[in-house]
């Protein structure tokens, strides 16, 4: 099989699944579908009616002058109308609902699927790519469920109820009219095809866009001090550019099609009206079925042409559909298995034994051969250059990620046989980029424990010294902080999210680098918060700065990825190795 031909057979498999994932979505709705499919029939029909009867209409009122045919035509055509205004309002209705309840859950289980993803997945899409596809993919596809089928399937109706007029009328004419269905069906197919494929095109450069705006206002503060602006704005253009290009190819097809339909058509009409001509002389066709036969062909051109401007959104519509789907085919990194252990009360003994690991995205292995054992109750810290594995240490107990090869336990159970969310909740986590959401400092303490009291709100702040800078804000814990806590300053920040972390009452706390971002005054602050909380946890601090570490009780030096040493702060400085020589640059 040729490149081309097998790319064409993978592209037409590709989309009859996409096809097939679309419809499992429109199933719970049949009903909802085959009444607007019902009303789509009555219109057709209405409008077949209207059709057949021009010919005669005009042949009785405006040739043979008959004033009762007037008469009727006045009282009957206002009750077709009305009849036929009810019934578009409820196909329109229906095929609303059922287009916006299916993109409904769409939303649904595109944001429920995206949280059940692994952090891998994070590391290797941009946010603002996801972005994009949630907003302006899903309102694309939104268009094509609700629009493709409520004009298209109407459209096709209505021409096939004219078709099948055309041929009671003159078989002979309708068999020369329809020369205009297979041209125009090609048409569509291959145009269909340069459209779908420079809507796809365009899709991925609008997430390229939507990165750019927001990579710049999130690191506005750098692009204003290093006079970065034009540069920025000069990247924008490139992508902006390549958009205006791939669309124009989407529009050009779509333009394309419409000029082409009223040729052909246009010709297959001179035809119609010749033959008919000299049928009507021959007196083998009546004036009234030559008005009835011209009226069928004219309606049935319309809709024709609308389906094939519908076609642009249609190939818009699944190329929007192809991206949100590849995010729903995403499978998790870490598999959690169908029977897991759950804990109900947890010591906090950590063992790592073989550990090896490497990130998807890189090529150098991160964590060789690794084992220790932290007991119950200690303060374990982990200390080492940038690089040396530190950071994945945390990701691991987490259970971000699992081992290549060892095995992660806690109090003896392997990590692979717990319930991950049944084990987090035990964990309490403190980074040093702190996350705080929109919401009040309520909303943000109890998001890993929902429904705490405010009494265990205000007693976990006091713990973390934050109830002090709480209270004397404006509204106090129902202060909004705004986005990523803009309000409070970064010692504040922190002092939350321990707060947030200890309301839980983990008995194991990680700790990653938990005050490495802050100035002296606020560094010395939180160090006092996480000093006051220490007791009775497990506790796996990671830090960069030894003077935070000093009192744990066992410190683990990494070097690329392996155990360098281990030992007390007192031990590790009169083993004169790598420790004392980061100790005493630090000094």
């Amino acid at each position: 099989m040729t490149e081309p031909l097998a790319r064409a057979v993978s592209d037409k498999a590709r989309f009859k699944a996409l096809v097939r994932a679309l419809i499992q979505y429109l199933k719970p709705y049949k009903a909802r579908l085959l009444q607007a499919a019902v009303s789509m029939i009555a219109l057709a029909a209405i409008k077949n009616a209207v059709i057949y009867i021009s010919g005669p209409v005009i042949q009785g009122v405006f040739v043979n002058k008959d004033m009762g045919m007037l008469r009727t035509i006045v009282i009957a055509l206002p009750g077709l109308f009305v009849l036929r205004m009810a019934v578009e309002y409820i196909n329109a209705y229906l095929m609303s609902w059922v287009g916006q309840r299916v993109v409904q859950n769409i939303r649904e289980d595109l944001f429920t699927h995206i949280h059940r993803l692994s952090i891998e997945f994070y590391w290797r899409k941009r946010s603002s790519d996801v972005m994009s596809r949630v907003i302006n993919d899903l309102n694309n596809v939104q268009s094509t469920v609700q629009f493709i089928p409520l004009y298209g399937i109407r459209d096709v109706l209505t021409v096939i109820a004219c078709v099948a007029l055309l041929f009671y009328i003159n078989w002979k004419l309708a068999l020369i009219s329809l020369i205009v269905l297979p041209l125009i069906a090609v048409i569509i197919g291959v145009l269909g095809k340069k459209m779908r494929r420079a809507s796809a095109e365009s899709n991925v450069i609008v997430g390229e866009i939507s990165h750019k705006f927001q990579e710049s206002l999130q690191g506005i503060t750098v692009v204003k001090a290093f006079n970065y602006e034009e540069q920025a704005i000069a990247k924008f253009k490139v992508s902006n550019d390549a958009y205006f290009s791939k669309m124009m190819r989407y529009l050009r097809a779509t333009a394309m099609s419409g000029p082409i339909m009223e040729f052909i058509s246009g010709m297959v009409l001179i035809g119609i009206i010749y033959m008919s001509g000299k049928a009507i002389f021959n007196g083998t066709m009546t004036t009234a079925q030559f008005f009835s036969f011209v009226a069928a062909y004219v309606t049935a051109y319309v809709p024709l042409k609308n389906i094939a401007n519908l076609n642009s959104k249609l190939q818009q519509g699944m190329a929007a559909w192809e991206r949100i789907y590849q995010i729903l085919e995403e499978k998790p990194a870490v598999i959690i298995k169908a029977s897991t252990r759950n804990i109900e009360k947890l010591d906090g003994r950590i063992e790592f034994k073989g550990v090896n690991y490497k990130y998807p995205s890189r090529d150098t292995q991160v964590l060789k051969d690794l084992s220790f054992t932290i007991n119950p109750g200690e303060v374990a810290a982990f200390v080492g250059p940038s690089g040396s594995g530190k950071t994945t240490i945390i990701h691991l107990l987490l259970r971000f990620f699992d081992p290549l090869t060892g095995r992660v336990a806690v109090d003896g159970h392997d990590m692979l046989d717990l319930d991950t969310t049944d084990l987090r909740a035990h964990m309490g986590l403190v980074t040093q980029d702190t996350i705080l959401f929109d919401d009040t400092v309520y909303g943000n303490i109890t998001i890993g424990r929902p429904g705490a009291s405010m009494d265990e709100v205000a007693d976990a702040a006091k713990a973390a010294d934050a109830h002090a800078f709480i209270t004397a804000m404006p509204q106090g814990y129902d202060t909004v902080l705004g986005e990523r806590g803009v309000k409070l300053s970064g010692g504040q920040r922190q002092r939350l999210a321990i707060a947030r972390a200890i309301i839980k009452k983990p008995k194991i706390l990680l700790l990653d680098e938990a005050t490495s971002n802050l100035d002296t005054a606020s560094e010395q602050a939180v160090q006092g918060a996480i000093e006051r909380i220490l007791g009775g946890r497990t506790v796996i601090m990671v830090a960069h700065r030894l003077s935070t570490v000093k009192n744990a009780d066992k410190i683990f030096v990494l070097k690329k990825g392996e155990l360098a040493e281990t030992g007390t702060h007192e031990e590790l400085l009169k083993l004169g190795g790598v420790y004392k020589g980061l100790y005493e640059a630090q000094t």
